[in-house]
């Protein structure tokens, strides 16, 4: 807006805009600008109006004025809308171009929601399909992020889906859709089209996982589950031992446990997490009857952690089964020391009594 000071006077300005050649005045935006100051808005459309026909290559500031008068002043988006739509067939600008040549010129910073109400009137008349798929993005991400609207966000991601199936902003939407609804199975489709898409080996690693994950832990489709982590997520940066072994596991495939286990060890070098993983490699030999080497894992694992009561309990039941008593009261002994449990000591001591007792009747007996 022009200083007051220099602001033509508007009987001036109303003198000069009844002119025949107005049009092609230099005066033009001087008028205008006294015009808006005074909110002759009745006089300044035409004027403006008249203007654009009469010169249609210079016409984009002439819609500009005409956009930013409606919001600023008479807050008539609708009117608003309607001259974005005429603005963009006439000059058939790009998305970006009207982004930056009208939006960043008529709306205040951050004020989504009139941003928002234009583009949704004004999206489908860009003339190439990838503006409009911009457009409709712009648009999720405003009523996703900036000016809530479920309604509108889930009717822009539909438009999205349809026009182009393989948008990945559309699908990640659809896939926690799909998710709070629980259907797997469209949850599966949709991750399936992500990963075909994924353009980055951390995409491909991240929807894998995802795909492993449902199989295994809502479909119960082990061996898939087993099959994305195998043939997608070799050299993954992302942790999928936990789906991979429990994918495993309940198969009954306990070689294939073991297998990712020792992969595991490979990778961990924190204490606490590879005295975990020791114990169940532990236990998986001893399911095996493998009884020595599950010993052995039992030992590494308090070895680690010397607070993993667990793993002493592996090492009885595995001294137990290798019937050497005197390891077995060993582990007893400082199992009976690592116990705050009096119910649970007196219990121990009684068992340390009763394995005296019977190792002092075969040593008499022999």
């Amino acid at each position: 807006m022009t200083n007051s000071v220099d602001l033509m006077p508007i009987d001036q300005a109303l003198g000069l805009a009844a002119g025949a050649s107005f049009t092609g005045s230099a005066d033009y935006s001087r008028v205008l600008e006294s015009l808006e100051a005074h909110e002759c808005w009745t006089l300044y459309f035409e004027i403006v109006r008249a203007h654009i026909k009469a010169k249609p290559d210079a016409s984009l500031d002439d819609y500009v004025r005409l956009i930013r008068v409606k919001i600023a002043y008479l807050e008539d988006i609708k009117a608003a809308s309607q001259n974005c739509r005429e603005l963009i067939q006439s000059k058939k600008m790009s998305f970006l171009d009207f982004r930056i040549q009208v939006l960043d010129k008529v709306l205040e910073a951050e004020d989504f929601k009139t941003e928002g109400q234009l583009l949704t009137v004004a999206w489908e008349v860009f003339s190439k399909r990838e503006d409009q798929i911009a457009a409709i993005e712009r648009l999720c991400f405003i009523f996703e992020k900036k000016a809530h609207n479920e309604n509108l966000l889930h009717q822009f991601y539909e438009r999205l889906r349809k026009m182009q199936p393989e948008n990945a902003k559309a699908l990640r939407y659809f896939r926690s859709l799909f998710s709070q609804a629980q259907d797997w199975p469209a949850v599966i489709d949709v991750l399936k089209r992500l990963l075909a898409a994924a353009k980055h080996k951390q995409e491909v690693f991240r929807y894998a996982q995802e795909l492993a994950a449902v199989y295994l832990y809502q479909l119960g489709d082990y061996r898939e589950a087993v099959r994305y982590i195998e043939e997608y997520c070799a050299g993954s940066t992302l942790d999928t031992s936990t789906i991979h072994y429990e994918a495993y596991y309940r198969l009954g495939d306990l070689e294939g446990c073991l297998r990712v286990l020792r992969s595991a060890l490979l990778v961990v070098e924190d204490a606490e997490t590879r005295s975990i993983v020791h114990f169940r490699i532990g236990s998986i030999y001893e399911q095996l009857n493998q009884t020595q080497l599950a010993y052995e894992n039992y030992q590494k694992t308090l070895e680690l952690n010397d607070r993993f009561f667990e793993a002493i309990e592996g090492l009885v039941s595995c001294a137990i089964k290798l019937k050497n008593w005197v390891t077995v009261r060993d582990w007893l002994v400082v199992l009976t020391e690592k116990t705050r449990s009096p119910n649970l000591v007196g219990q121990l001591k009684a068992g340390i009594q009763r394995l005296d007792e019977g190792m002092a009747h075969a040593d008499a007996a022999r």
